[in-house]
């Protein structure tokens, strides 16, 4: 296999090493023509234009905003070399206790999901598996990948920047060593190479609905520009029984300003 010029070559070596227990199916990234020829089955991620209605949008963000004026939403700040966490979460626990219309939402997407995968199912992990992030001006989300198999990320409203930048099936899965340090390497080997790539770049429009590979798909959110703060509803599915080690520790990470690890937690030591 041909050494590329841009990783050290200790970290060549770790990578090619990896690869042997690699069970998915990678390819290098090659940009579409357009984003409607995605497809979740075929390319691992799709846009679904319209999914909600404006008014039905105009519904969710009232209650939404509603629910935020009575109650302490904490603000999660990560800093991190290229792009960094910034934004405030009301997490799953709360949605399913207080805001009905997100958690009808949730049940109707799965429905959505299953036509691609049967086995999908609610995250087992409530505090995760329904999330809604107001982003506010100059906040923005790290490059990542999701802790399961299955993403949905739907805007309720128009924001100047904060688009959501993503690699589809960009990455070399572990079988064995899937939250480990070595599965950490082929992650940081891929997203230094993704810079000399062009991923595929979403507005947020209301009703917009991206459904990608979570686990498989590298992406992040670009800064929020102008005044507005940018909101999304973020689903989580898997299929069942899987398990993910990590869990306690990214939880705090993701959801709690006072975060139990120093370094992303998706990974043991």
């Amino acid at each position: 296999m041909r050494r590329s010029p841009h990783l050290p070559p200790t970290e060549q070596l770790l990578f090619q090493l990896a690869l042997r227990d690699y069970d998915g199916d990678f390819r290098i990234w090659l940009p579409y023509r357009s984003s409607s020829m995605l497809s979740l089955l075929r390319n691992g991620a799709e846009i679904r234009e319209g999914y909600l209605s404006d008014a039905t949008c105009r519904t969710l963000l009232h209650d939404l905003e509603a629910y935020k004026a009575s109650h302490d939403l904490p603000l999660i700040e990560r800093t991190e070399a290229g792009r960094s966490l910034r934004y405030r979460v009301i997490d799953g626990d709360r949605i399913f206790d207080s805001l009905p219309g997100i958690a009808s939402l949730y049940r109707d997407v799965l429905e959505l999901v299953r036509q691609s995968d049967a086995r999908l199912q609610p995250l087992s992990n409530q505090t995760a598996s329904l999330n809604v992030n107001f982003t506010p001006p100059g906040g923005e989300y790290r490059w990542h990948y999701d802790r399961n198999a299955v993403t949905a990320i739907l805007f309720l409203n128009t924001v100047e920047g904060g688009q959501t930048e993503m690699f589809p099936n960009y990455r070399v899965r572990l079988s064995r060593g899937k939250d480990t340090r070595i599965q950490r390497l082929c992650d940081n080997v891929l997203r230094r190479l993704a810079r000399f790539g062009r991923p595929v770049v979403v507005d947020p429009v209301p009703g917009r609905m991206i459904l990608m590979r979570g686990d498989r798909c590298l992406h992040s959110v670009r800064a929020v520009e102008g005044n507005t703060e940018r909101v999304s509803v973020i689903m989580s599915f898997d299929p069942p029984g899987e398990v993910f080690h990590a869990e306690t520790d990214l939880d705090s990470y993701l959801y709690s300003q006072k975060a139990s690890a120093r370094r992303d937690p998706n990974y043991r030591a």
